[in-house]
């Protein structure tokens, strides 16, 4: 059974907050900083376990507030190529040892709010042509949408479907739907596999209903910073924990692997 320390369910309660808020008012993208926030207190499975219930949920919620918006032309082949990524994923999970995943999720992080600087470096840069959404290109949705799905499988999934959703310069409510609806599809995908890989347990379901109360707040606080804060110092201090987060997993992963060789 996994130890739901105070401090645990402390930094769990904020995360769920978090991620409520940026649902509500930042988009999907600053949420990734939750995952790691969690695992950095416990370990990769119980953050899982315990945060996935919650996003399904408010992927619930917020997909059924964007169901007129959603192309789903423009959705299921990318939620096909997710899912293909969420089964791959859940394979390699069963291979690596967590404190390796660790890595690949400190890595990710790192990533993530380093992706962040380069493209406000970048942005006076010559803007590319805007591609037709009507027409597929196989390579890409199945490589950067299958990306999205296995990432997601470790609650991190927005930035490889970011890189394919932003050339098309979609519409703002058309954008977010897509995202919701995409993830909405890939979470709720994931329920079943994670039920019979043994990560979601009772315990845990228990722990997740204690969070749901601390959502709403979230959504409603989201919402507030959204009419009335400047988004760029925030989505500043993100990353830039993104990024610290980041190595402290792979620093405490790789003293952990050194622990172990030593003893």
């Amino acid at each position: 059974m996994a130890d739901y320390s105070l401090v645990f369910l402390g930094v769990a309660a904020f995360a769920v907050f978090f991620v409520a808020l940026a649902k509500a008012g930042f988009g999907g993208m600053i949420g990734s900083l939750a995952m790691p926030l969690v695992a950095s207190v416990s370990d990769i499975p119980t953050a899982i376990s315990v945060l996935l219930p919650t996003y399904v949920v408010m992927d619930l919620i917020v997909a059924w507030t964007y169901r007129k918006s959603v192309p789903f032309a423009f959705v299921w082949p990318m939620s096909l190529s997710g899912i293909a990524g969420v089964f791959l994923a859940a394979v390699v999970y069963r291979l690596v040892e967590t404190t390796y995943l660790a890595i690949f999720l400190g890595l990710m992080s790192m990533l993530i709010g380093i992706k962040f600087f380069v493209q406000r470096a970048r942005n006076g840069q010559k803007v590319i042509p805007v591609p037709d959404p009507t027409v597929r290109n196989w390579p890409r949705i199945i490589g950067l949408n299958g990306a999205s799905g296995f990432t997601s499988f470790f609650l991190m999934g927005e930035a490889p479907i970011q890189l394919f959703m932003l050339p098309f310069r979609l519409a703002p409510q058309v954008y977010v739907a897509v995202l919701v609806w995409f993830f909405a599809i890939i979470n709720w995908t994931k329920i079943p596999i994670v039920l019979a890989m043994g990560i979601v347990t009772i315990d845990s379901l228990w722990v997740s209903l204690m969070l749901l109360p601390i959502m709403p707040l979230g959504i409603m606080f989201g919402k507030y910073i959204n009419s009335r804060l400047p988004k760029g110092p925030f989505y500043l201090v993100v990353h830039v924990l993104l990024i610290i987060l980041g190595i402290y997993l792979i620093l405490n992963a790789i003293r952990q692997i050194s622990g172990a060789s030593l003893g």
